[in-house]
């Protein structure tokens, strides 16, 4: 009887050994993260292409550049030679045409060439399906990509990213999403959550998102052009980088700046707007870009109106302004979209970039800004300083709620966001740049159990920092590394002699570096 009972417990503890391994490996089988992760890119992230020949067409080559100059080419230089700048007119708007007319939408907003397309190509099931670590699920670095025909009206991008999501979640068998939506993919998803709500979403991240516009399309669809030397420098010394190259091209731009070469080319591009510019801009911009339905999303609320009355009065139809005006509407909903979609139980994260200056040819280049969309607006609705123009410190945060929301460099005040408590702040991010770090960020607010915060992540709170080493830290006085300098012209001779002798020792410093390194290759 004992040998019986001996055995049965053995055999039980066999089983209940076999039934706990079986469980381990099928857990251990389970991807961590099984929602799959969508990529909503933003404007021009593929190449418009004819959809019979696979040609590209969109943006230009270097052949079609060419190609489109050569007929001007003679005209432009006579104009410069003359300084008959006027006469560029002619011959500006031959080349903007030249180069945009694959892009063109008539004025229906409809593109006139039916045969193009952009040259992306939804994933096959296996691609999904291999997006998925067997060990990691679906990460936020190794995400599913999607891009769309930025000229299109916002609700039909919408409806076509519905149509993908299903596919998606079909093929996974997801009944969930996670959804990164960078620049123009926040317009995107921002009219998807109008048109289609929340069912399919768990967590999404609006990566600066350009859901609420941009001011450079702003100001330039307002005609409200204007150019600055100090800004110019600014932004071309964000643009090199800070690699070699990026140091040396940096010291170049600054001996030019102290020589006064910068100042004369701002004095030449001024001019030139001022009696060029308003034709072309009458003649050629409108007809090409005013039409483009797409384009209009990406207007600030600020300058809607005044574009629509300067750019596109009479070129177009009530059905166009009926495909723009409704995204416009979205555009201010989109704090209401936000909480609809908290409440739905959905974590949404707001992510927006800073550290660099707009582009420098409109009114609003000093806005702070990741080099093209607004921090103001990517963060729905703070209150940033000017580039290089950081707040006082008599400065008083906008709004009193029992948190310091103001970044320890002085240009951001938190506290005036729609969602201060959801809304995070990379600096030294540019806005086409995706670092690991960034994404390694993005996949803790996946991770987090529901609506994630600026103090639930220890690691991660409001105000972050890329630095040199490529790592996101906490932005504090001790990690602050600023993106660009703000230029510093000597106000005398001697000054202005010590300013470029230093840039030229930098320049044959980088230059000896390259060499080097070319050498050890």
């Amino acid at each position: 009887m004992k040998t019986v009972i001996r055995r049965s417990v053995s055999l039980l503890t066999v089983l209940c050994i076999c039934v706990c391994a079986l469980s381990a490996a099928a857990a251990a089988a389970q991807p961590k993260n099984g929602i799959p992760v969508i990529f909503i890119a933003g404007f021009v992230s593929t190449p418009t292409v004819d959809k019979e020949t696979g040609d590209r067409l969109f943006p230009p080559e270097r052949d079609d550049i060419v190609n489109a100059l050569k007929d001007s080419a003679g005209d432009i230089a006579k104009s410069a030679l003359t300084r008959d700048w006027a006469s560029l007119n002619a011959p500006l708007t031959r080349v903007i045409y030249g180069l945009f007319d694959p892009i063109t939408c008539d004025e229906n907003g409809v593109p006139y060439n039916v045969a193009t397309d952009t040259s992306y190509v939804w994933p096959t099931a296996e691609e999904i399906l291999a997006k998925c670590d067997p060990a990691r699920g679906y990460t936020a670095g190794d995400n599913i990509y999607y891009s769309f025909d930025w000229r299109l009206d916002l609700a039909t991008l919408a409806s076509q990213f519905n149509d993908f999501a299903e596919y998606v979640k079909n093929v996974t068998g997801a009944r969930k999403l996670d959804v990164i939506a960078s620049s123009m993919g926040a317009c995107v998803l921002a009219t998807y959550m109008d048109l289609y709500g929340f069912g399919s979403l768990n967590k999404c991240v609006f990566l600066s998102g350009a859901f609420q516009g941009a001011s450079v399309c702003g100001d330039a669809f307002a005609g409200r052009f204007a150019f600055d030397t100090e800004t110019l420098v600014t932004f071309l010394s964000a643009a090199t980088g800070r690699d070699l190259k990026g140091e040396l091209l940096d010291a170049l731009i600054d001996v030019l700046y102290q020589q006064g070469v910068v100042g004369d080319v701002v004095e030449i591009a001024a001019d030139i707007s001022a009696k060029a510019l308003g034709p072309v801009y009458a003649n050629a911009l409108a007809a090409v870009f005013g039409r483009i339905p797409g384009f209009w999303a990406l207007v600030p609320a600020d300058r809607y109106d005044e574009a629509k009355a300067k750019f596109i009065s009479g070129w177009v139809t009530d059905a166009f302004y009926e495909k723009i005006d409704y995204y416009h509407g979205v555009q201010g909903r989109v704090p209401e979209l936000i909480q609809a979609g908290v409440d739905a139980g959905t974590g949404i994260s707001i992510l927006s970039k800073y550290g660099v200056s707009g582009i420098p040819a409109v009114e609003s280049q000093k806005n702070l800004t990741d080099m093209v969309v607004d921090t103001m607006y990517s963060s729905v609705g703070a209150v940033t300083a000017q580039i290089n123009r950081p707040f006082g410190s008599d400065y008083v945060q906008a709004v009193d709620d029992g948190e310091n929301r103001l970044s320890a460099d002085g240009y951001i005040d938190a506290s005036a966001c729609a969602f201060p408590q959801y809304t995070w702040f990379l600096k030294n991010i540019k806005h086409t740049v995706h670092p690991a770090a960034q994404m390694e960020f993005i996949d803790a607010l996946f991770a987090f159990e529901g609506q994630p915060t600026v103090r639930d992540l220890a690691a991660y709170p409001q105000f972050l920092i890329l630095t040199s080493a490529q790592t996101l830290v906490p932005l504090t006085a001790d990690t602050d590394e600023a993106a660009v300098v703000d230029p510093v012209r000597g106000n005398t001779p001697i000054e202005r002699f010590r300013i470029i002798l230093r840039d030229w020792r930098t320049i044959f410093e980088k230059l000896f570096a390259l060499l080097r390194q070319a050498i050890r290759r």
